[in-house]
C-alpha cells in the first residue's frame, strides 16, 4: 500500500511537471504575455506615477499623524504595486535614475520613518522624489 501510494505522489509530480512545460509556448495571446514587462503604456505609467505620489503623501501624512507602521506600509506598498510597473520602461530610458528612485521609495524614506527623522525631512525627501516621479513620467510619455 505504501508502494503504491509513494507510486501514484511521483506520477502526480511527473504529469504536474509536463503539464507546466507544455504550457510554456510563446503564444503572444495569453494573459501572461499580454502583461509581460515592459509593455505598459504611458497613459497606465502616468496613472501608476499619480498613485505612487498619491501613496507617499498619505504615507507622510501618517507618519506625522504618529502611525509610523502605516506610514512605512504606504510606501512600501506604492513601491511594490505601483513602481515595479512603470519600473522596467524606466529602466529603458534612465538605468541610473531608475535605481536613484527605486531605492529612495523602497528604501530611503522608509528608513528615515524608522530612525524618527523629523517630519518636515521626511517631507523634504518625498517633495524630491515626487519631483522625480514628475520626471519619470515625462521621460515615459516622450517614449511613446
Amino acid at each position: 500500500m505504501r508502494k503504491t501510494l509513494l507510486l501514484v505522489i511521483l506520477l502526480l509530480g511527473v504529469v504536474a511537471v509536463t503539464a507546466t512545460a507544455c504550457g510554456s509556448d510563446d503564444d503572444d495571446s495569453s494573459p501572461a504575455a499580454a502583461t509581460s514587462e515592459g509593455e505598459i503604456t504611458a497613459e497606465e505609467a502616468a496613472a501608476e506615477i499619480d498613485e505612487i505620489k498619491r501613496m507617499l503623501d498619505e504615507g507622510l501624512e501618517q507618519y506625522r499623524s504618529g502611525d509610523k507602521e502605516a506610514a512605512d506600509t504606504t510606501v512600501g506598498d506604492a513601491y511594490l504595486e505601483h513602481f515595479e510597473k512603470v519600473e522596467h520602461p524606466l529602466e529603458e530610458r534612465d538605468h541610473e535614475f531608475m535605481e536613484e528612485l527605486e531605492h529612495r521609495i523602497s528604501t530611503e524614506i522608509r528608513d528615515e520613518m524608522k530612525n524618527d527623522a523629523p517630519a518636515d525631512e521626511v517631507a523634504t525627501l518625498v517633495d524630491e522624489t515626487k519631483a522625480d516621479l514628475d520626471k519619470a513620467k515625462a521621460m515615459l510619455q516622450e517614449a511613446e
